[in-house]
């Protein structure tokens, strides 16, 4: 045997054992014979020795790692376990592919619906971005988490254009950060942000929208150099 077929067949050898561990780990947690304690972690591999020990397999671990998280958090759905695992298997599952762009998403929802950690959910979404800066999916998500749950229209505004600025942005991205923008009191920038959106895009509703909210906002911005800076005016519908 070649050194070469040698080694591959100990990466092969490596990775069935780390699945036999998943495996087993899960299906014993799922069928509630894992006991309380302060060493439950040690059951379930660490992320770290997941990468070590699937060396050219980790795509693939990582996919069949995802499948078998589906299927653990629809147990935890039912009411089978208390998804004592979900880190665990979260940080193995990025760690094998950091691209791996709907396990950073779906981790994120489950964080603040599930265990109302809001930054937790913020805090995996970074880390999503970190090994994917051009996907719009998970910028947009934290600037939507500041908008609806912190109500912090500045930062939600910065997520939104940097979702915008992505190149798999579309108009939702877009229309987000113009309202955004508008919500946080920086008119100025709002206006700009629909004046692109609206010469950008192709969709009539949309371009209307960007239309009537130009016209709002520079009545809004020319009444202020009449009235002063303290002029308001109206809240546009939208």
């Amino acid at each position: 045997m070649t050194v070469n077929r040698q080694a591959t067949l100990i990466r092969w050898l490596l990775f069935l054992c780390v699945g036999v561990l998943m495996v087993g780990t899960l299906t014993w947690h799922d069928t509630g014979q894992v006991s309380g304690g302060r060493n439950e972690k040690l059951y379930f591999p660490s992320g770290k020795f997941l990468v070590e020990s699937s060396v050219g397999f980790r795509g693939m671990a990582a996919d069949y790692l995802w499948f078998r998280f589906v299927q653990y958090y629809g147990a935890f759905a039912k009411g089978h376990n208390d998804l004592r695992y979900f880190d665990s298997i979260i940080d193995g599952i990025v760690r094998l592919d950091p691209r791996f762009v709907e396990a950073y998403h779906f981790a994120s929802l489950v964080k603040w619906s599930d265990f109302g950690d809001f930054p937790g959910s913020i805090d995996m979404l970074k880390r999503g971005v970190l090994h994917n800066p051009d996907i719009a999916k998970l910028k947009f998500q934290i600037g939507f988490t500041y908008y609806v749950f912190y109500r912090d229209m500045p930062r939600a505004a910065f997520w939104f254009e940097q979702a915008a600025a992505c190149s798999d942005a579309t108009d939702f991205e877009q229309r987000f950060a113009a309202f955004a923008r508008y919500r946080a009191g920086d008119d100025n920038v709002s206006l700009q942000l629909w004046k692109k959106l609206y010469a950008s895009t192709e969709n009539g509703q949309i371009r209307s929208l960007a239309e009537k909210m130009i016209g709002k906002l520079t009545r809004r911005l020319e009444n202020r150099k009449i009235y002063g800076d303290n002029f308001i005016g109206p809240i546009p519908e939208i």
